[in-house]
């Protein structure tokens, strides 16, 4: 199913549909962001739901899916029906939010992507601009990130008038709660954060509780793309009240670029 509106698109289906359409859309827009200005600016996610869509990344997608979405085929040659077309290795990842917890601990954010995406991609380690959360002092950390943002968008000349990034694709995650990156409904002060662009956030309510690194809202609203990533059934049925803009006062809701496009993937059986 399929419902426009504005500049969102929500698209449903089972587990399988949504992740290879997502991976799909994924590729082909670093594919064409590389052609129009030689690099690929990637915002990744946290949160189970992704894992499934990294695994599909790394694997690849085949020419069949491409077609079935009406989507450009990565590369001047499509190759055949069953070739398999993955991230290209010249890229540029980024964490959209981090929990404060040591890199090799299972709730770690960088240990997902690791080992979902990483280890199988051909991208190299390098090319992800990792948050150091885990360091004790986290205001610190997170001015250390948004200082790295800052170079590298100003090297590539992406830094938009406004002042902030202009990422070509924000990945995110939706929590129960209607939380996105680490962004709570009950934290107004992150949610109003108009200066800085990567913040250090106390998330008592989050699964695990605890400090937190994330990017905040004028940044994600500032990207080309936004794309919201999500299974399960009672995610789907919220996913879709936002969209509706029947739920207007989550986290969620608040993610309207401003001149970019967004896109709701929500899995459902």
């Amino acid at each position: 199913m399929t419902l426009t509106n504005f500049q969102q698109t929500l698209y449903t289906g089972n587990d399988k549909k949504i992740t290879e359409h997502a991976a799909a859309l994924i590729i082909a827009t670093a594919y064409r962001a590389i052609a129009d200005h030689g690099f690929f600016s990637i915002v990744l996610a946290g949160g189970n739901s992704q894992r499934i869509l990294y695994k599909k990344l790394a694997e690849g997608v085949s020419s069949e899916i491409f077609e079935r979405y009406d989507l450009a085929m990565p590369g001047n040659n499509p190759g055949s029906r069953q070739s398999l077309h993955s991230l290209p290795p010249n890229i540029w990842l980024f964490q959209g939010d981090e929990r404060c917890v040591p890199l090799n601990h299972p709730d770690s954010n960088y240990r997902m992507v690791r080992e979902s995406l990483l280890q199988h991609s051909g991208i190299a380690d390098d090319h992800l601009f990792r948050m150091a959360a885990e360091e004790s002092d986290t205001d610190s950390s997170a001015r250390s990130y948004e200082a790295a943002i800052r170079t590298f968008f100003a090297t590539e000349g992406s830094l938009l008038p406004e002042g902030y990034p202009l990422f070509d694709l924000i990945l995110l995650g939706l929590g129960e709660d209607g939380h996105t990156a680490s962004l709570f409904r009950d934290n107004p002060e992150a949610l109003q954060e108009r200066t800085r662009w990567v913040i250090a956030v106390n998330a008592p309510q989050a699964k695990p509780p605890g400090m937190r690194l994330t990017l905040t809202l004028p940044v994600i609203n500032h990207a080309r793309n936004v794309l919201f990533f999500t299974t399960g059934h009672e995610k789907y049925a919220l996913a879709k009240r936002i969209f509706l803009e029947e739920e207007k006062g989550l986290p969620a809701s608040l993610v309207k670029p401003k001149s970019g496009r967004l896109y709701w993937f929500a899995a459902h059986e």
